[in-house]
């Protein structure tokens, strides 16, 4: 059987297909990797050539993928067996009750900062407990305080203009999933809570709190060199953060607005069951191995950088190595907690998201450089809703 992956799983791929066919020897695994900013270009013209089995999907892409044709609902397969996986990932991997693709890696971000910063500075240090994140207004108060005592930079996002990082700001104040009505192809990226939500985050450019930049940039490096006071990013920054022994952080949950509630966000990889598969048994085998039985791709592969959906596999997770790290505690039980509370949010799951999170991605790049908030979300708004419109 063949395995069509987009290269962005982080898990040890000749490491878990060796383990999978010592266990399986009647099935062979033919692993393809498609660079993941190519993979939808590449997608469609590899499934016509009938040869594809397994098909790794970004989840916030189910509902296009549905749409198109190229995944067969699996709920039937896999129903007596969900609850060996979180909510959260479930959810991101339904489409109308039906269950398209099986959630293999599921992950929420949070909040880094730098103790010694926030300490010369004579700000407090926020509290680690996932059911009492601070504000974003204090964070942003005691990250100017950081900067006036030497901080180049007060407040780092891992991406400055992206979905998964920034929506989560609008809908902590009611602002919804960004789309609504029939299937989430009208827009809504232009409400009030948006406006206001964005309002906050473009003054952290106005005010020098963040470094600008382009979409595609990573910052982790800067809170890594202990250049940032507060940080937004994830467990799988954590590695990299060790390295830098000189580095004293902390971990916290995601913040809120003082007038909003707590969210986070949702993500991760799942395995798709390709409609024309000429190897339905092996795949369905394969997908089983992965994800459902025992701790999933956990049992394959313990050295990933997000966690399975599998609840088992979680807890070999999170004794990796980088876990063992004093400074990494907490992570575990916010992760844990936002995405078994609510708080992490799922992206909108709708056939038109590659053109609603292009319009949003645009705007946030605007914001970020110092456009009019109102006037560029209204624009946004304008661009999405008439590229939708051809799914209507």
């Amino acid at each position: 059987m063949t395995w069509l992956d987009a290269a962005n799983t982080n898990v040890q791929i000749g490491s878990t297909v060796k383990k999978f066919e010592a266990e399986y020897p009647n099935i062979k695994i033919k692993y393809e990797s498609v660079p993941f900013a190519d993979f939808e270009t590449v997608l469609p013209s590899r499934l016509k050539s009938g040869n594809v089995d397994v098909i790794t999907v970004d989840q916030h892409l189910t509902a296009r993928y549905v749409a198109a044709g190229y995944l067969r609902d699996i709920t039937p397969v896999f129903k007596s067996e969900f609850g060996a996986l979180d909510d959260a990932s479930l959810a991101a991997s339904t489409v109308d009750g039906k269950l398209y693709n099986a959630p293999e890696q599921s992950d929420s971000s949070f909040l880094f900062y730098n103790k010694k910063l926030l300490e010369r500075a004579g700000a407090s240090l926020p509290s680690s407990d996932p059911s009492k994140p601070a504000t974003w207004e204090q964070i942003t108060a005691d990250a100017k305080k950081a900067q006036k005592s030497g901080a180049e930079y007060g407040i780092t996002w891992e991406r400055i203009a992206s979905w998964y990082y920034q929506w989560l700001l609008s809908q902590g104040l009611g602002g919804g999933y960004g789309a609504e009505g029939a299937h989430n192809l009208t827009p809504n990226l232009d409400s009030e809570a948006a406006v206001k939500a964005f309002g906050w985050y473009a003054d952290l450019y106005k005010d020098k709190v963040s470094p600008q930049g382009d979409a595609n940039s990573v910052y982790t490096s800067l809170f890594a060199s202990g250049k940032s006071a507060f940080h937004i990013g994830g467990d799988w920054d954590i590695a990299e953060l060790n390295k830098n022994k000189n580095l004293d952080y902390g971990i916290a949950p995601m913040p809120r607005f003082a007038a909003g509630k707590a969210v986070s966000n949702a993500g991760g990889v799942a395995l798709g069951l390709y409609k024309g598969s000429k190897n339905e048994d092996a795949a369905l085998t394969f997908i089983k191995a992965m994800v459902f039985k025992g701790p999933g791709a956990a049992a394959y592969d313990t050295d990933t950088s997000s966690p399975p959906a599998n609840n088992e596999g979680k807890k070999l997770y999170w004794r990796q190595e980088a876990f063992r790290d004093p400074r990494a505690a907490g992570a575990q039980k916010i992760v844990n907690y936002q995405l078994s509370h609510g708080i992490a949010k799922k992206r909108v799951s709708t056939v038109g998201w590659n053109e609603l999170n292009s319009a949003l991605t645009s705007a946030l790049l605007s914001i970020s450089n110092g456009e009019d908030v109102a006037k560029t979300l209204e624009s946004a708004q304008s661009t999405a809703d008439a590229a939708l419109e051809k799914y209507r």
